[in-house]
């Protein structure tokens, strides 16, 4: 099994343990996964590397955002998409497939939590955090 499959295995099994749904459907081609209410939908038909991509993002949506079902702890949807961004970067550059100075949420200083907001940058320390240890990683911090 490739590591890309047994990452997205992973993060299914804490998902499921976490109480959420996980499903693939049809998505428009621009949208790779949305979340709601406990469920994580990834659009169907993606590339392995694709379905991790959308799955880290959508996962740091679900944990960092879900305070409620209308976001209202959430500062706005372009803050709430830095956010998921940066989890996305950090933790796919600890799994060595995208270096984080290459993620669009990474920003001329090239670290993915440059410019965002301190409190910003605690959800995305912790969220990164939880979805590392979801994948099996040590941690270095």
């Amino acid at each position: 099994m490739s590591a890309i499959r047994h990452h997205i295995q992973s993060l299914e099994r804490y998902v499921a343990r976490r109480g959420a749904r996980l499903t693939r459907a049809e998505l428009p081609e621009s949208v790779h996964g949305r979340v709601a209410a406990g469920h994580i939908t990834l659009r169907a038909r993606l590339s392995p590397e694709e379905e991790l991509l959308a799955l880290v993002h959508e996962l740091a949506h679900w944990l960092a955002h879900r305070y409620g079902e209308d976001n209202t702890h959430c500062p706005s949807q372009t803050v709430c998409e830095y956010e998921a961004e940066a989890v996305e970067a950090l933790v796919m550059s600890r799994l060595g497939f995208v270096p984080a100075a290459a993620h669009p949420a990474t920003d001329e200083a090239g670290f993915p939590t440059d410019g965002l907001l301190s409190s910003s940058v605690v959800r995305v320390r912790c969220t990164s955090r939880t979805i590392c240890q979801a994948l099996g990683l040590d941690l270095d911090d």
